[in-house]
């Protein structure tokens, strides 16, 4: 074989060796876009009905920012506000809540809010806003809230017969983009002390 044919041979097996590199490429490219695809649309629809009772508080194993986590969510966010907090709970009361959501990049909002003495729910939340629904010392929107560049939801709560522990209210809203995807929304959190009497 001469010098000509071997280059030529090897320029051959080159080329078959780079057109198969450029396939698997292609093949792994396709399957990481699937993959990112198929992620994005389960995490979307992970919880249809709303996040996981409880996820207003950012220390609990399943929280709004586990789902939406393109951004690092901001906590202690001065966005994001409780009014008619008392400044001690008189047992048994009922106060109206006001929660007021500022951000500039709110497309659309929602919000959970739960409120706990120790490790036992603190209290009971209602409200009669068709979108807002409640169970015990948790309460979350259950449809978006439009906003431009802010939201606010009211609420009652009812404080509990005794109050001998502090009660701890845990307020989380998400500043969402509107596209179904758990990707360019942020998650704002805070929580409020009320000292027992």
């Amino acid at each position: 074989m001469s010098a000509g044919q071997s280059s030529s041979l090897i320029s051959n097996k080159l080329r078959i060796i780079n057109n198969e590199y450029k396939e698997s490429v292609r093949v792994y490219v396709a399957l990481v876009i699937f993959a990112v695809a198929a992620f994005t649309l389960n995490a979307a629809r992970a919880f249809p009905d709303g996040a996981p009772w409880g996820a207003a508080n950012p220390a609990a194993e399943q929280h709004c920012a586990s789902c939406h986590f393109d951004a690092d969510p901001v906590r202690d966010s001065v966005a994001l506000v409780v009014e008619g907090l008392p400044s001690e709970p008189i047992p048994g009361s009922t106060y109206e809540l006001k929660i007021i959501f500022q951000d500039p990049d709110i497309v659309i909002a929602g919000f959970q809010l739960i409120a706990h003495a120790g490790h036992e729910q603190a209290g009971t939340f209602a409200s009669s806003d068709a979108n807002i629904e409640f169970i015990g010392a948790a309460i979350r929107s259950t449809a978006p809230a439009k906003g431009d560049e802010g939201a606010s939801w009211v609420v009652d709560w009812h404080a509990p017969a005794e109050v001998t522990l502090p009660v701890v209210f845990h307020v989380a809203a998400s500043a969402a983009n509107d596209d179904g995807s758990p990707f360019g929304d942020t998650i704002h959190y805070r929580s409020y002390r009320l000292p027992a009497e």
